[in-house]
């Protein structure tokens, strides 16, 4: 999920005809050739992947009307083939048709071996058809208190949404996760296959979720790493991952006990905790520079492989003076713009419309601002974190949350039991609303399994179809 962020599956007569239409059958060409910039920015590729477009409606209620191009790629099967396997990294925003090369080069590269690794560019990405948004940010003032800060960063926000939302709002309407599915399914038929196998990451999963629970039937066997919620509200998604960013707290305060002497925050962990928050809460109240109390939360929750880098800057913070931390890190990101149609540049337009067109809330600042401050009596120290709650301000769709049902096909779920990005939890929430296995891995990298042993099982599962409820070690 990047930020980071649908309709009911009752299908319509009008629906049910268009997603059942004979679709094209590809001619498929090496990517070398289909695609501009191909060639550089994937060099070692000498041909081997190959790349087409399949035509689909861009309004699946309207099929005789306005249609759009996916590009989609191919890596054959190198041994003997089982069928076709898609795949979908997330984002949403980020190109995918390059990743199947990706796949294989990594620890469940093996899946390779038996079926043709199949990528594509979501509707409104890469070299899918898409729309390009080259408006800057308004800038902010100087900052005030953490209040005033926040109502300039929604505001902002939702300049930048009215203005990119405007260019062709039909377009922009119709990027949602269902209508990606639905744009999977038409992938399928243009492939011939009865039925497909599908392994998705992150902001993929909610695609590989909605496919499933629209077209189970088609569904061969599905892996879903690093999984999404199964109702994407934006305040609860910034208080998820705020839960799992406080547990970081405690462990931190009682390392910079022990080391008292060298960094000076306390000699018990009450002491630091006392002290860390009493910094917290004077920079939500007067910034320094770009420097505000959600820089503390920030510092004040890292990952243990961070503690020496957090504890350098608090201590310089302590003293008076600014750290030489990153002001974005403080604030809802600065998203830049491409105005060109470069096929392998993230696609923010895209980003922000799957989130918004999908997801509830974030459209108020009262709101946002009021679940705030409560997120803060419970999590003193990472509570005061605003960004998916960001995402949606003056956002033209209304959001039409999505309805996930329990299927029949193969389903194994993977969740990483300490990561912040799509927390361990959305993981079992979205296990108890759509059935399947879930593999804990414990680590807190997101979507770390293709980067260790653990990765084996992926391909244990493609191949027999066996899942797993067991756990198994992530990256140190």
């Amino acid at each position: 999920m990047v930020v980071i962020v649908l309709a009911a599956t009752g299908i319509s007569a009008t629906l049910a005809h268009a997603t059942s239409t004979q679709a094209t059958a590809p001619v498929w060409k090496p990517c070398t050739e289909a695609l501009s910039g191909w060639k550089e920015t994937i060099p070692d590729d000498k041909g081997e992947t190959e790349c087409t477009f399949v035509t689909v409606p861009l309004d699946y209620t309207k099929p005789a009307g306005r249609t759009l191009k996916i590009a989609v790629s191919r890596l054959k099967a190198k041994g003997q083939r089982r069928g076709v396997l898609l795949a979908n990294p997330g984002g949403p925003g980020g190109t995918a048709i390059s990743y199947p090369r990706d796949i294989r080069t990594s620890t469940i590269g093996g899946i390779a071996e038996n079926y043709d690794l199949i990528g594509f560019d979501p509707r409104g990405v890469g070299f899918s058809d898409a729309q390009f948004c080259d408006k800057d940010y308004d800038p902010l003032p100087p900052p005030r208190d953490a209040e005033s800060d926040a109502r300039a960063s929604f505001e902002s926000e939702a300049a930048w949404n009215a203005a990119c939302s405007d260019d062709d709002p039909e377009f922009v309407a119709n990027l949602t996760t269902e209508n990606t599915a639905r744009d999977v399914d038409v992938i399928r038929q243009a492939l011939g296959e009865q039925k497909i196998s599908f392994y998705g990451v992150s902001f993929g999963t909610a695609v590989g979720a909605v496919y499933r629970s629209l077209f189970d039937q088609r569904v061969d066997r599905m892996w879903l790493e690093s999984v999404m919620p199964p109702v994407m509200d934006m305040a609860s998604m910034d208080t998820d991952a705020v839960a799992v960013a406080e547990t970081r707290f405690e462990p931190f305060t009682k390392w910079l006990a022990d080391r008292d002497h060298e960094y000076h925050m306390g000699k018990t962990s009450a002491e630091v905790r006392k002290t860390v928050l009493a910094l917290r809460t004077e920079l939500d109240t007067k910034p320094r520079g770009d420097i505000s109390g959600v820089t503390v939360g920030y510092l004040a929750t890292p990952s243990p492989s961070g503690y020496a880098y957090s504890a350098r800057e608090l201590a310089t913070l302590l003293e008076g003076a600014e750290t030489r931390m990153a002001a974005s890190a403080a604030k809802p990101p600065q998203r830049p713009q491409f105005a060109d149609a470069n096929g392998f540049a993230f696609n923010f337009v895209n980003n922000r419309a799957m989130f918004c067109n999908d997801g509830t809330g974030g459209r108020d600042f009262a709101d946002i601002w009021a679940k705030r401050q409560q997120r803060i009596e419970k999590y003193p120290a990472a509570g005061g974190r605003l960004q998916m709650s960001f995402q949606c301000p003056k956002w033209p769709v209304q959001a039409k949350p999505w309805n996930l049902t329990k299927g029949t096909s193969a389903l194994q779920l993977s969740g990483h039991r300490y990561e912040n990005d799509t927390p361990y939890m959305w993981a079992q929430r979205m296990q108890a609303q759509i059935g399947g296995a879930l593999l804990t891995i414990n680590d807190d990298v997101h979507g770390s399994i293709r980067r260790i042993p653990c990765g084996a099982k992926v391909v244990d599962f493609f191949r027999t179809g066996r899942t797993d409820n067991g756990s198994c070690e992530g990256l140190s």
